[in-house]
């Protein structure tokens, strides 16, 4: 009887703290994705990352991170990790959000043909452009990252 009544007190506090979490407040006026715009004449690749520091090297491709393509003319929105709220709250905790842009057909060979070798990616692969944005960036672009940049 006792181990079906401490039971019966772990589904309740279970219960308890998953309803508690669940009420905790949505931050639903955050900004879940943001959007990169491929405006060149030319397939892109893109890789996101988040940084704690502004770099200064272009050399900054990071294995195992994934990749996304862009077709010319076209536009992927970039969804925030759900666990951490929308980019505001992420973009918090870091200095910057990074994106590096490089030819899609260059960055499929190497990596193809190399089995992601970074070593290699980082040799043959140039990066076209590099942003690194801050929170403050990201809401003045309208959460619009166009690439290559317009001209200022």
């Amino acid at each position: 009887m006792n181990t079906m009544k401490a039971i019966k007190i772990c589904m309740l506090i279970t219960a308890v703290i998953i309803s508690m979490a669940s009420s905790c407040d949505d931050r639903s006026d955050e900004h879940k994705h943001y959007t990169i715009v491929n405006k060149s004449s030319r397939n892109i690749s893109c890789q996101m990352s988040e940084l704690g520091i502004k770099t200064l090297t272009d050399t900054i491709f990071q294995c195992g991170v994934p990749t996304i393509s862009l077709l010319v003319d076209s536009l992927f929105p970039i969804k925030s990790p759900g666990y951490k709220g929308g980019w505001e709250t992420i973009l918090k905790g870091v200095s910057y959000l990074q994106l590096l842009i490089m030819d899609d057909s260059i960055y499929i060979h190497y990596s193809k043909m190399y089995n992601y070798n970074c070593d290699t990616i980082h040799k043959y692969v140039p990066i076209l452009y590099r942003y690194q944005l801050t929170l403050e960036d990201l809401q003045q672009m309208n959460w619009t990252v166009v690439y290559p940049p317009p001209e200022e």
